[in-house]
């Protein structure tokens, strides 16, 4: 039997993934359980520019209820992405446990060093109404191996725990 995930824990986040594809493994971590971020990529490299096929950002900020609008909130990481010409392709709305979740798949052309590279992203914003923390996951993947990826990373972020303590 081969393995394709594993559990990633971060207890000085207050969060579980438990699908994590096997190929990403953490690269940087600031924060703590009110606000912070995390790094991760994939062990396997495009090119010497690009670096790794693909990058996992998952970032949280403590948010009080009364002053949340969930809807402007998803927005908002949606005109961010476009500010650095991100071009939402599709958009998706479900449930994640108890709580509401976003998703949306967007591309774009991205120019490093006179090398043109073609990306692709997946983003997912929730709110977890017990930690009151709002958590925005990002992972931006080669076009090339995009189709390859998705499905694990779809899992990935379908199989986030945001209050397992």
């Amino acid at each position: 039997m081969e393995y394709k995930a594993y559990v990633y824990l971060k207890p000085e986040a207050n969060l579980i993934i438990n699908k994590m594809p096997i190929w990403f493994r953490e690269l940087d971590f600031d924060g703590d359980t009110n606000e912070g971020h995390l790094i991760l990529q994939s062990q396997d490299e495009y090119d010497e520019i690009w670096g790794s096929n693909a990058k996992l950002d998952i970032s949280w900020e403590k948010k009080e209820r009364t002053s949340l609008f969930y809807a402007k909130e998803v927005q908002k990481s949606i005109d961010t992405y476009n500010a650095i010409g991100l071009v939402v392709t599709k958009k998706e709305n479900d449930w994640l446990l108890s709580h509401e979740f976003s998703r949306w798949f967007g591309q774009r052309t991205k120019m490093l060093r006179k090398r043109f590279y073609k990306e692709k992203s997946i983003h997912a914003v929730f709110y977890c109404d017990k930690t009151e923390r709002m958590i925005n996951l990002h992972c931006a993947v080669i076009e090339k191996y995009y189709e390859n990826y998705k499905p694990y990373i779809i899992a990935a972020f379908n199989s986030v725990v945001c209050h397992p303590i």
